[in-house]
């Protein structure tokens, strides 16, 4: 071992010791390229207990040295080394809590921190090798403080939610993410897409400070689970059907119209159109334009069924409610007598929901932002490699879109 000087006060400061704790010495442990630095604390010193918070008088240190990894040291690794005291208090005797750790964790808050800021910005297997610690030490850093977050979350100022499913695993496998449409940032990630899913955030939300009868727009799909759960849980909101989603399926629909009319074989060729049909009119170019226009003379039922999605988007485009009613209701009766059963089938959806259609032309909500988070937790997803639970998954999209306040300190403060 070979000891350097001018150390107490640069590693006094890096762990944040403060009186009676002090740093002993430090080392650099040449064969095995470490620093180890060893604490100790002023034994005639009161401590607070770790139970009730009481100040009191030292009883004895702890038998066994503990030892925590603290952020490295010109690229060194570097362990803090020290056998905490023991306090007496009235309920029995208990170890102090180390002021650079939180409770049974074998590292530093520093580290912790830095290993938080890594996970935000990087897959975590690239943070783990920089940390140079375990998958599972780095997923239970990444936990820990994520779970601390949540809990602590404060939603007594959530009046707009929006409810969306994203996919958790290849297969039938799927979240319900539900986000704050006013502060743009997750709230809450639920196992499934069923009732049960809004009715359990209902509860969570009373209990961080929220209130149900307060929320007064709640955005989703058409699905009847979610709608429903508006119904039992949010009674003073309005639903509002985000417009993506009419225009998913009416695109749907029409691309059903192309199959049919085109035929198995010739659906399938890269010159059928399908993706030519999906651009929106206000992106398309001249040349996109033209091949339309070809498209829809050579197969008049998809031509007709594009029109109608084509009305979808003047309906959106409209300033007031009655005016985007007057073309709803056109809409509809083109639906209806167009002999093409999928829009057809579309029409007898969209009547049923008129009215939760036309609230978006009064709050002007969308889902917009559910789809653009969507986007943000599939990224994350795939940086999150190594999570096969939904807890794992469901930290990660906390921490990537939920805005949280760690209360972790900042390694760069």
């Amino acid at each position: 071992m070979t000891g350097f000087t001018n150390y107490e006060e640069m590693f006094s400061q890096s762990i944040g010791l403060k009186e009676p704790w002090k740093v002993d010495k430090a080392e650099f442990d040449e064969k095995r390229k470490e620093v180890h630095i060893y604490v100790r604390c002023r034994k005639t010193a009161k401590y607070p207990c770790p139970k009730c918070g009481k100040m009191c008088s030292r009883y004895d240190d702890e038998e066994k040295e503990r030892v925590w990894r603290h952020g490295d040291v010109v690229f060194f690794p570097c362990y803090v080394h020290c056998r905490r005291p023991r306090i007496k208090c009235s309920d029995g005797i208990h170890v102090v809590t180390a002021p650079w750790a939180r409770p049974n964790s074998r590292y530093t808050l520093l580290f912790e921190s830095y290993a938080m800021l890594l996970m935000k910005s990087m897959p975590v297997e690239n943070a783990r090798k920089i940390m140079r610690i375990s998958h599972t030490s780095m997923t239970g850093i990444l936990k820990y403080w994520v779970k601390k977050a949540v809990k602590e979350d404060d939603l007594s100022k959530v009046r707009a939610i929006c409810v969306d499913e994203t996919s958790f695993k290849k297969g039938h496998s799927y979240v319900t993410v539900i986000s704050d449409a006013l502060a743009r940032r997750v709230i809450d990630v639920e196992k499934g897409r069923d009732t049960d899913t809004v009715i359990s955030f209902s509860n969570k939300l009373e209990k961080k400070g929220g209130c149900c009868n307060k929320i007064t727009q709640y955005i989703s799909d058409m699905s009847g689970a979610y709608m429903s759960a508006r119904d039992e849980c949010f009674p003073n909101a309005k639903q509002i059907i985000d417009k993506f989603h009419i225009k998913q399926m009416m695109l749907k629909a029409m691309d059903e119209v192309r199959r049919e009319e085109q035929g198995k074989k010739q659906s399938r060729k890269r010159n059928a159109g399908k993706k030519l049909l999906m651009i929106p009119e206000a992106k398309q170019t001249e040349e996109q334009k033209t091949a339309i226009v070809t498209l829809s003379k050579k197969y008049p039922k998809t031509g007709r069924a594009y029109r109608m999605v084509q009305q979808i988007d003047d309906m959106y485009k409209c300033s007031d409610m009655s005016e985007a009613e007057n073309i709803f209701d056109k809409l509809i009766r083109w639906l209806r007598r167009s002999r093409l059963e999928p829009m057809k089938k579309v029409a007898s959806s969209l009547k049923s929901k008129k009215q939760e259609i036309l609230n978006y032309f009064y709050y002007r909500m969308t889902n917009a932002l559910a789809e653009g988070i969507n986007s943000m937790i599939q990224s994350a997803k795939r940086r999150a490699r190594g999570f096969r639970t939904f807890e794992g998954y469901a930290c990660m999209i906390y921490l990537v879109v939920g805005k949280l306040n760690l209360s972790c300190p900042n390694p760069f403060s």
